[in-house]
């Protein structure tokens, strides 16, 4: 029995998951500031695809990501693999583990929309506010959500030809 409890306290150790609170200020810092996150999502293989640069909203707790439903990344959770990596400032720089799911709601979607418009100002309303609505009232553009894991790093580990 003393085993079991054991065991049992060093699995829920194990599966304990960081909120933002926990993530480095520095990576906080670029999330707050910065106008891109790099996304890398999980392969069939277990390895990380290559990472594409994306608009994003923080909203304090996790990443907010407008994207086409045909990407590798929705693709990927659609899949179970929701496992990613992002990384902050460049892929040579601070990144987190995250967990993505896909998001429904038009509340959602507009709030996310609403904070795009304020963060990259003309260059999002111009033309890109359209295509987000359009492309959500679609169905083409998906809304995920990436919540940090716990786990943090430097440099490019894990993206193909990296270390």
């Amino acid at each position: 029995m003393r085993f079991l409890v054991i065991t049992a306290i060093a699995v829920g150790l194990l599966a304990s998951v960081a909120t933002a609170d926990e993530l480095p200020t520095e990576i906080v810092e670029h999330l707050r500031t910065d106008p891109y996150v790099y996304v890398s999502s999980t392969r069939k293989s277990g390895q990380l695809g290559a990472a594409a640069e994306i608009w994003f909203d923080w909203d304090g707790k996790a990443v907010l990501v407008g994207t086409s439903i045909d990407s590798y990344r929705v693709r990927r959770i659609q899949a179970g693999r929701p496992a990613a990596r992002i990384w902050v400032g460049n892929t040579a720089g601070p990144w987190f583990d995250a967990t993505g799911e896909l998001v429904d709601g038009k509340a959602a979607q507009d709030a996310m929309i609403a904070r795009f418009a304020e963060k990259y100002g003309d260059r999002f309303t111009g033309s890109w506010q359209a295509k987000f609505r359009a492309g959500f009232a679609q169905g083409k553009r998906v809304l995920v959500r990436y919540t940090p894991t716990g786990t943090t790093g430097t440099g490019p580990k894990g993206l193909p030809g990296q270390s």
